[in-house]
């Protein structure tokens, strides 16, 4: 085997594996990146007063 299909070999067995989770790694990220702008407007709207959407809340104020 000559160093260019050596070459090749390292990077299919190396870049197989990658390219197929590289996906999770992603989404994983978004997901994260996601729960902290949730977090952050939750913070920034827990100063806003609550408005009742149902009839069990507007019947108990």
């Amino acid at each position: 085997m000559n160093s260019t299909a050596a070459y090749t070999l390292a990077l299919v067995l190396i870049g197989g594996p990658l390219a197929m989770l590289a996906p999770f790694v992603i989404a994983r990220r978004l997901v994260d990146q996601h729960g902290d702008q949730v977090a952050d407007d939750i913070a920034r709207l827990s100063d806003v007063p609550t408005v009742p959407t149902t009839r069990r809340e507007l019947s108990h104020r």
